[in-house]
């Protein structure tokens, strides 16, 4: 398991990166897969560790969807810290492009994502809450 992975390593690498596209693909494709990857008490230890706030919007709010999400599908607790006042968005954020795929986001996002308010696009998410397909990021910076 390659120790970036971890919930404030997604944080540090959200106050880092300016690329939405890329933040978008990481947080709902890399973060869920890299979960998977975990044994069960790895994946508790990695939900207790809380991300710092970045001050950046809709990623602060998308991680702690995606976290909720795979928290739940995978039968965790749900860590406290999703549920800090930053974390959700006034306005909802609706990641797909085109009106279809928006208004099909909008009418099946999972439940996590909905209170967050930051609804990915349904075509990105698989049973378990990751890409169908595997895509593996480029190495973080050393």
């Amino acid at each position: 398991m390659p120790r970036w992975y971890t919930l404030p390593g997604y944080s540090r690498f959200i106050a880092d990166d300016d690329d939405d596209v890329f933040l978008y693909r990481v947080l709902i494709h890399q973060l869920p897969r890299e979960f998977h990857g975990l044994s069960h008490a790895e994946q508790a230890a990695a939900l207790a560790e809380r991300p710092e706030l970045t001050g950046k919007q809709p990623w602060d709010a998308f991680l702690a969807a995606v976290v909720e999400h795979i928290a739940r599908l995978h039968g965790h607790p749900v860590p406290a810290w999703v549920d800090e006042p930053e974390r959700f968005l006034d306005r909802p954020w609706v990641a797909a492009r085109t009106r279809l795929a928006a208004r099909d986001s909008v009418l099946y996002a999972p439940a996590a994502f909905t209170r967050h308010a930051t609804i990915p696009d349904p075509r990105d998410l698989d049973a378990r809450g990751g890409e169908k397909h595997e895509w593996l990021p480029p190495p973080p910076p050393a």
